[in-house]
């Protein structure tokens, strides 16, 4: 019963997660066998330490080691999936955003449907926020969506499961909807589906990544009941690129790192589900007596400043919240396009004359 035992505390060595080495990791089988002997004879309440309690405390550890490749789930927890949406909607007048929710069956229909709307409408850069999912997903409707950008025939990536040595191959069937280049929000919580999506833009330069970086987490998932209870959900195939590489515990990392308030960003999402996000990456300024105020003769203060002497709170006292990896994206694109239309005549310039100045195009007021 103990050698059985001891076999199982061994796998937490070998399929420990990457990281920093520890003396664990150091003893040889024959140590780690006579560490447990020793506790199990010498130990001052060694009666606790039942084979239960030590096979509790190596599949414990074992999970640990493994992190989200591995892990116990309370049966009924997802037995409800969300219902399938794509937020999709303009934040400026050349600027798409688009936001699939859960990658769960029947969500590429939708997002298909919505990338076809945002290229009629001539839109010249496109937002993919791919932070919105909260638990596994689908890579069939991970191909279904990367292959709105990936040309006809192309490999987009692929599923290798242990013992067999084929993989399953994931290629595009129809000419992309978007063929300009993306940016890509990411964080921790992107789950493993929409990380492939990622994986596979960045992989074809695709993709200027935004925000922080993935966990590595793609890997498909299977669901084994242990009891009434509770469910073994462990990684039982990898996704890897075309090329062969993986990222499974790597991870990708952003071209611009962001770093984020998790509740905000779920704030923002459930705020804009069927609204809009701009006003979580529109800042909101109080009206202030400036120049414009004096040429008018009013004073916007003054009212807010009659609300402050009688005590009452004033819009924006409780601050704002703010979605700021989409907001620095906006920012990204907007300088993109500023800087891209300047034009700098590079003149000769005579004696005493002014030095030559980039003409910079003028700014274009935001439609409504």
């Amino acid at each position: 019963m103990l050698r059985a035992f001891v076999i199982i505390i061994s796998l937490t060595v070998f399929g420990r997660a990457d990281g920093p080495p520890c003396l664990v990791d150091q003893l040889p089988q024959s140590s780690l066998q006579s560490a447990f002997q020793i506790l199990r004879r010498d130990y001052i309440r060694r009666d606790e330490l039942t084979f239960e309690e030590l096979n509790r405390a190596a599949l414990q550890g074992l999970l640990e080691r493994l992190s989200f490749s591995a892990h116990l789930v309370p049966l009924g927890q997802d037995a409800a999936p969300s219902k399938p949406r794509v937020h999709a909607e303009f934040l400026s007048p050349d600027i798409a955003y688009i936001r699939p929710e859960t990658f769960g069956e029947g969500e590429a229909v939708i997002f298909d449907k919505e990338l076809a709307r945002i290229a009629e409408q001539k839109a010249r850069h496109l937002i993919l926020d791919l932070r919105a999912t909260k638990v596994p997903g689908s890579f069939d409707e991970a191909a279904l969506i990367l292959q709105c950008f990936v040309p006809q025939g192309e490999l987009m990536f692929k599923l290798k499961q242990i013992g067999r040595e084929e993989a399953e191959l994931f290629i595009s069937r129809r000419e992309p909807l978007w063929k300009e280049r993306v940016v890509v929000l990411t964080d921790g919580e992107t789950s493993n589906a929409a990380e492939a999506v990622a994986a596979g833009l960045q992989h074809r330069n695709l993709a200027l990544i935004i925000g922080e970086p993935t966990r590595g987490q793609a890997v498909r998932y299977t669901e084994v009941k242990l009891d009434d209870k509770v469910a073994l959900r462990y990684a039982d195939a990898e996704m890897l690129l075309p090329d062969g590489s993986s990222i499974f515990k790597k991870g990708l990392t952003p071209m611009i790192v962001v770093r984020a308030s998790s509740d905000e960003k779920w704030e923002t999402i459930d705020g804009s589900r069927d609204k809009s996000l701009k006003p979580f990456v529109t800042d909101r300024v109080r009206s202030r007596f400036n120049e414009a105020a004096l040429v008018g003769e009013k004073n916007p203060e003054l009212d807010d400043y009659v609300s402050r002497a009688a005590g009452k709170p004033l819009p924006g006292d409780g601050g704002q919240v703010r979605d700021v990896v989409t907001q620095r994206a906006l920012d990204v694109l907007l300088a993109g396009d500023f800087t891209a239309g300047a034009k700098i005549k590079w003149e000769a310039a005579s004696s005493g004359a002014e030095p030559a100045r980039p003409v910079v195009p003028k700014a274009e007021p935001a439609k409504p």
